[in-house]
């Protein structure tokens, strides 16, 4: 049976790229799969307020907003049904239509009930930030993290970004099939980030070679980099066309904090990324 990718595209403030949308689609007809789109427009509160309405056209502007999501959301509509012809993928198209601060939660909800998620939320949009990590905090299942610029992407060769940790575990197990297609696997560990037991990477190397897949390791320091941006480096010098490493993070009494390779990727994508909580 096929893969289902769930492929959430926002409308509002920023549209989801359509970089990122090109190569979500590629990467699921790559592996075989159907791609689910939910295209969520603005709905946005009416202001009670006589005062507000005194000094500019509130409503005028509600209605703006509204239409400019419904217009992208079309727009987009009709670019994924372009990639699904070319790239002859099963496409299926949901709508939705909720409060901004509403669409995070329903995401992740959406998202539970498919294999993978696809996510490329816009460079320094707050609220496609949102979604992708409710997607990967909330959603109970892996997900790509695209680039929305110029990158690298292929499926020849991939990385594991490697500390011995429960979701780097995690992700290498939801990675394996197709970690089994590709023809060739580097370890990565930041010998300067965290402390890795020094039997933790052979042990990794035998799983992998239970499912034919030889490995290679590659210890490197990231001196004065963020972990993330090292990490991402460390894959493009090897080689990987992708990259496969844990979302890490853990809540607050009122925040949810993420680890900083975690932080750090999804900050700066320079390549596809499999995450998994």
């Amino acid at each position: 049976m096929p893969m289902t990718f769930f492929l959430p595209v926002s409308t509002y403030p920023d549209p989801t790229p359509t970089a990122g949308l090109l190569r979500a689609v590629d990467m699921a007809a790559s592996l075989g799969g159907e791609v689910t789109a939910l295209v969520h427009e603005v709905d946005i509160e009416e202001v009670r307020s006589a005062f507000a309405h005194m000094l500019i056209d509130v409503s005028a502007m509600i209605a703006a907003a509204e239409a400019r999501s419904h217009a992208a959301a079309a727009e987009l509509t009709a670019e994924l049904e372009h990639l699904a012809r070319r790239f002859r993928i099963p496409l299926t198209v949901r709508r939705a239509r909720t409060r901004p601060d509403a669409a995070a939660a329903l995401v992740a909800s959406e998202a539970r009930t498919f294999d993978c998620s696809l996510l490329m939320p816009a460079r320094a949009s707050d609220d496609q930030a949102a979604v992708a990590e409710a997607v990967l905090f909330q959603s109970g299942g892996p997900a790509w993290v695209f680039p929305d610029g110029e990158a690298t992407a292929h499926l020849e060769s991939a990385a594991v970004a490697w500390d011995g940790g429960r979701a780097a575990a995690r992700a290498v197990r939801d990675a394996m099939p197709m970690l089994e297609t590709v023809g060739h696997v580097t370890i990565l560990c930041a010998t300067d980030d965290k402390t890795i037991g020094p039997t933790s990477v052979g042990h990794l190397q035998d799983q992998l070679r239970h499912h034919g897949i030889d490995a290679e390791a590659r210890l490197f320091t990231r001196a004065e980099q963020p972990v993330g941006a090292a990490l991402q480096q460390a894959a493009i010098e090897s080689g990987a066309g992708l990259m496969v490493m844990g979302a890490y993070g853990h809540s607050r009494v009122r925040e949810f904090i993420l680890g900083g390779a975690t932080r750090g990727v999804l900050d700066d994508r320079r390549l596809p990324v499999f995450m998994s909580h």
